[in-house]
């Protein structure tokens, strides 16, 4: 065997050996930790009290009444009833989570797919930090696929006697991830893209938003139109009981057990070198304090008027019977009777009468989902799909997916709307061919007969229909849907193309400058390319 050959093979069984005992790791049961029950004296207690008894809605028959069958207490869907404010915009959107983790008193509950180093993910560590200061109990709760490289951090916050961090289905080998991820793909390719928020077991914030720039209006190039709602009643508690199901779950470790250099916290400060930790974490805490005095997207949430709403109890409620409803973390290992979320959402879809628009920036309906969307404008409802164009998606993959059933049912009389790559009118930056982009849809909305819609985590795909695991709030009123298809409607002409047949083929109206665009808009040539060319790989179920 030649010198290099034989360094290959060392290299080969090195890698091999790290992922073995990566794959062979094993930790003892975690403690099981619980939701606190909702204090009644606070400010915060009392603002939700005082909107409680204010509201005098008058609640309508509900069209979508069924329980869900999950036979787990935990997992069980319930209708409840609750209000909620629709967040919209981003700079509202994140406004709203520092003005309930500042009001907090109990308990914070975070729970992301995506939890991001910049502006905005430091912004929020230091209010999750000020709080767990104040002796507020913070429970963190990330997806491990995007914690690359944040292992030190994570520890550093761990520290702290009033944080804990778990990690959804987390490699156990470390450092070599992506290798890891290769030789374990059937485990590790399962996610938790679940979002939530939740202060005090008070009130809630679900949707479609990680925590990131691009999430709230503070990235120079790309924007996601996103859409959260603001949820107080009884539909907090129950997303209380999903965090907890996922939390104390087989498939979450402690960030303490994955990283073997540090030991855990035993819950006092008698520990010089856990000492050290914290009083490098309250002067990192400082520094940041600081240096956000002359921060401009700081004083872009400064100018906002989201925070005198919430002081001067300006907000405006929609109240209704909602439900909140959500995969089991071991979705992959459940028995095949056991309900998931799709379950929940295909007799969501079912309850339509007259009107069924699906909001999803990832949509990859499949054969199945065609023939049926179809097969409901067969019997006289109206389709609306609004998702991505080639040029405003960020995963271009998903792009390469979803052009495949686009034709067929626009022929079957569904309508189609692309959003604009660049809605506001800018120059496009350069971007990679993975697809970043000026302006991209990231929300994921359902709504039915103007009147029940779905706001949550769940693209119209099928990784999220099959894969990873998601959650999201179904809530009756007509009011708030009304409000957000007449939103939809305003600015369809401005932000999206109405994708069409012309003698046979796809066409692309502009309605904004009257114009008929014959191939796929704002997109160039290896956009394009590269799409048409996904599109010829069997990769569809990973979509």
């Amino acid at each position: 065997m030649s010198k290099n050959n034989s360094v290959i093979f060392v290299c080969c069984v090195l890698c091999l050996t790290l992922i073995g005992c990566a794959n062979r790791a094993e930790f003892k049961p975690l403690s099981q930790q619980y939701k606190l029950a909702p204090v009644t004296d606070s400010p915060l207690a009392q603002y939700i009290q005082s909107q409680l008894q204010q509201s005098s809605p008058q609640y309508s028959s509900l069209q979508y009444s069924q329980t869900s069958s999950q036979s787990n207490d935990d997992t069980q869907a319930e209708l409840s009833l609750t209000g909620v404010n629709p967040l919209s915009d981003g700079i509202d959107a994140f406004i709203a989570r520092l003005a309930m983790i500042e009001a907090a008193t109990e308990s914070i509950d975070l729970q992301y797919y995506i939890y991001r180093n910049d502006e905005t993910g430091k912004i929020l560590s230091l209010f999750l930090y000020k709080a767990a200061q104040r002796g507020v109990r913070v429970r963190v709760l990330l997806d491990d696929l995007t914690t690359a490289n944040g292992d030190d951090g994570l520890m550093a916050i761990a520290t702290h006697p009033n944080i804990s961090v778990r990690l959804f289905n987390p490699s156990y080998e470390r450092q070599y991830r992506g290798l890891a991820f290769l030789w374990n793909f059937s485990r590790l390719n399962h996610r938790m893209h679940n979002k939530s928020l939740t202060i005090d077991n008070l009130v809630t914030v679900v949707g479609g938003r990680n925590i990131g720039a691009e999430y709230f209006s503070a990235d120079e190039n790309v924007d996601f139109g996103d859409f959260d709602l603001l949820a107080i009643g009884d539909a907090v508690d129950k997303v209380s009981t999903q965090f907890d199901t996922y939390w104390n779950s087989a498939q979450v470790n402690s960030i303490e057990q994955l990283v073997k250099a540090a030991e855990p916290y035993q819950g006092n400060n008698t520990n010089p070198e856990q000492d050290n930790v914290l009083a490098k974490l309250d002067a990192r805490a400082s520094i940041l304090e600081k240096s956000l005095m002359t921060d401009e997207y700081v004083t872009r949430l400064e100018k906002n008027t989201l925070l005198d709403r919430l002081q001067n109890q300006g907000l405006q409620w929609y109240w209704g019977e909602a439900q909140v409803v959500y995969d089991p973390p071991n979705k992959l290992e459940r028995n095949p009777n056991d309900s998931i979320l799709l379950d929940d959402l295909s007799y969501f879809f079912e309850q339509a009468q007259h009107q069924l628009l699906i909001v999803s920036p990832y949509f990859v309906p499949g054969d199945a989902a065609t023939h049926a969307l179809i097969n409901e404008v067969k019997r006289g409802k109206e389709v609306t799909i609004v998702t991505n164009s080639l040029a405003a998606t960020d995963v271009l993959a998903v792009h390469a997916g979803y052009q495949q059933y686009r034709q067929k049912l626009i022929e079957g009389g569904v309508k189609i709307y692309e959003v604009k790559g660049n809605a506001k009118g800018q120059k496009s930056k350069k971007t990679s061919w993975k697809g970043s982009s000026r302006t991209s849809l990231h929300a994921k909305t359902f709504i039915i007969d103007e009147q029940t819609l779905f706001v949550g985590s769940f693209n119209f795909d099928p990784r999220s229909a099959l894969i990873n695991t998601e959650m999201g709030l179904i809530i009756d009123n007509e009011m708030l849907a009304k409000k957000i298809l007449a939103g939809l409607a305003l600015s369809a002409n401005d932000k999206a193309y109405e994708v069409v047949l012309k003698n046979g083929e796809l066409v692309w109206l502009d309605h904004q400058h009257h114009k008929i665009i014959y191939a796929e808009p704002g997109a160039g040539f290896w956009r394009k390319f590269l799409a048409d060319f996904l599109a010829l790989l069997p990769i569809e179920s990973q979509l």
